[in-house]
């Protein structure tokens, strides 16, 4: 549409676009024998999860019971339920404070029961335990007291209008969401998952991206260190996902830990954004490697340099290279 807007002809105009592809390959030393041999050496894979537009990602799967003992992995795994609790509720216009929402607090409680005897869990059985928990307190407290049950059929109700809902099925179907088989294909090579997300509304980005991440956690804590590169975790347009304090959606805890944690066992965490105040300052300060593009605006440039002059680099150093910048070139 845009080269018949411009009055181009669109052959014309596709083999331009692939000359130009070629050549700024071609800068790098890339040409087709080299390109061929990277589409053999992986494979690439587009997850849509909650569409069939590409390939469909289960995201409810991620209740079946966990690999390991839940003794052994407690943290993780309440981090993981603590998200996708998150994740739900916010499906159903809830916001779950983890400290204040009795909504937050039984359904976790309701998972992690379940998890601790190796069991695991659907929304099917899910919903109905809302209404009748197999426990009668919460904390120190009888369950009537601090979530009586009218109120309790209440948060039932919105979730089963969510599991009957048509635009819900989709999130119900595909490959399960398993660490292990998004980094490998079938065959044992290297897997490229791309877990597109631009259809879904802000809530469901930020359930589906916090559950990822939080998995990606979990895997990460049962592997072995090494001081080689095993995967890297990619996050494209970071605004949302890792904001400045006091903002705390799903997703920051678990990628702040992975900022801090996942080299000692081989995982490089990679963020793109357009502005670096949308990333929380503990997080600029555990990324080793800072990779600057060319910035639009002198407002960005003027942030950019008081933060790498707080590095301790020189002012004049700074100019320079960030003069020298232009269209993919850090």
């Amino acid at each position: 549409e845009a080269v018949r807007r411009e009055g181009k002809d669109l052959d014309t105009a596709a083999a331009d676009t692939a000359a130009q592809w070629k050549k700024g390959l071609a800068d790098w030393g890339l040409g087709p024998v080299e390109m061929g041999e990277l589409a053999l050496a992986r494979e690439a894979v587009i997850f849509t999860p909650g569409s069939e537009a590409g390939v469909p990602l289960n995201i409810l799967q991620a209740l079946d019971p966990p690999a390991v003992p839940f003794a052994s992995a407690e943290e993780d795994l309440r981090d993981e339920i603590g998200g996708f609790v998150t994740g739900l509720l916010g499906l159903v216009g809830i916001d779950a404070d983890p400290l204040r929402s009795r909504e937050f607090i039984l359904l976790t409680q309701l998972i992690e029961n379940e998890w601790r005897g190796g069991r695991g869990v659907s929304l099917e059985s899910l919903i109905p335990a809302v209404a009748d928990p197999p426990f009668d307190k919460m904390g120190a407290l009888p369950l009537e007291t601090v979530f009586p049950r009218k109120d309790r059929q209440d948060l039932m109700m919105a979730l089963n209008n969510l599991l009957a809902s048509p635009a819900f099925a989709a999130w119900r179907v595909g490959e399960p969401l398993d660490v292990a088989r998004l980094l490998r294909a079938a065959d044992g090579r290297p897997r490229l998952s791309i877990v597109y997300t631009a259809h879904l509304s802000d809530e469901e980005r930020l359930f589906v991206t916090a559950l990822i991440l939080n998995k990606v956690k979990t895997w990460v804590r049962q592997q072995s260190g090494t001081s080689t590169l095993r995967a890297v975790v990619y996050i494209d347009e970071i605004y949302g996902y890792f904001p400045p304090h006091p903002a705390n959606p799903p997703t920051k805890r678990p990628l702040l830990t992975l900022l801090k944690q996942a080299r000692a066992q081989g995982v490089g965490i990679v963020l793109a954004t357009q502005n670096p105040v949308d990333l929380d300052y503990k997080g600029l300060a555990n990324m080793g490697l800072w990779l600057v593009g060319r910035l639009q605006t002198e407002q960005d440039r003027a942030r950019l340099r008081d933060g790498l002059i707080g590095t301790g680099a020189a002012a004049a150093e700074i100019d320079r290279l960030l003069d020298a910048t232009r269209k993919r070139v850090f």
